[in-house]
């Protein structure tokens, strides 16, 4: 199992990709989307992997997204497609299985929810933890990670939880222009942080539901 660790992790050198992780699926609580769920069963191992958002560009972001961020934005979606498909097909050259996702794609609009979610792959995938911005935060980076998924029956060794640390940080509370974010992570308001999303899209002929404000601030320890 660690050889094939060992393997996935060469690749991802290959691929420069900044951040991975792997994890045990019966771990993942929530149902999948729009798929069934014997899928977790057959593809019990999941790969997290990520992109470091650029800072010059995040720096462009002052009172909401503009075009530079958004062009941005979907090129690392692109290229974290690439990757899961590369990866998985890898994996399949070796007789194994593997399921590669979209890096941004919602199947359920009412609910504003993708197949997979992405951060809580990568929770149990030992990168890091849900913030008090509803985003996965990675230790170093801190949410300045785009990330995607691809789930596998290649045996692999696991990666452990981290716990909550965001600390006595509420930098992204002070930034939200929702006011959507929260003291506790669970009382998120996804609504409210939805609608701003639309208000920017919508205004700003971005085409997208983006903001980027409270990634800004999350910078980690970088």
């Amino acid at each position: 199992m660690e050889d094939n660790n060992r393997m996935i992790e060469g690749w991802f050198n290959d691929f420069e990709i900044d951040i991975y992780g792997f994890g045990d699926m019966s771990l993942y609580e929530d149902d999948l989307v729009q798929m069934d769920n014997i899928v977790k069963d057959r593809l019990p191992y999941a790969i997290s992997f990520g992109l470091v958002l650029s800072k010059a560009v995040l720096d462009t972001v002052t009172d909401g997204p503009n075009l530079l961020y958004l062009h941005h934005y979907r090129q690392l979606n692109y290229r974290l497609d690439m990757v899961g498909y590369m990866l998985s097909k890898k994996i399949e050259e070796r007789g194994y299985n593997a399921l590669p996702f979209a890096a941004s794609q919602v199947v359920d609009w009412r609910n504003q929810k993708a197949h997979i979610s992405h951060k809580k792959v990568g929770v149990i995938s030992g990168i890091g933890w849900i913030g008090r911005n509803n985003l996965l935060i990675h230790p170093v980076f801190g949410a300045y990670v785009r990330y995607n998924t691809v789930l596998t029956d290649i045996p692999l060794v696991v990666n452990e939880r981290k716990g909550f640390s965001c600390g006595e940080c509420r930098a992204c509370l002070v930034t939200c222009p929702a006011g959507a974010i929260k003291e506790d992570p669970a009382s998120f308001d996804h609504l409210g942080c939805y609608e701003m999303l639309t208000q920017f899209k919508n205004k700003r002929n971005l085409g997208h539901h983006i903001c980027g404000l409270c990634i800004k601030v999350c910078r980690g320890k970088m």
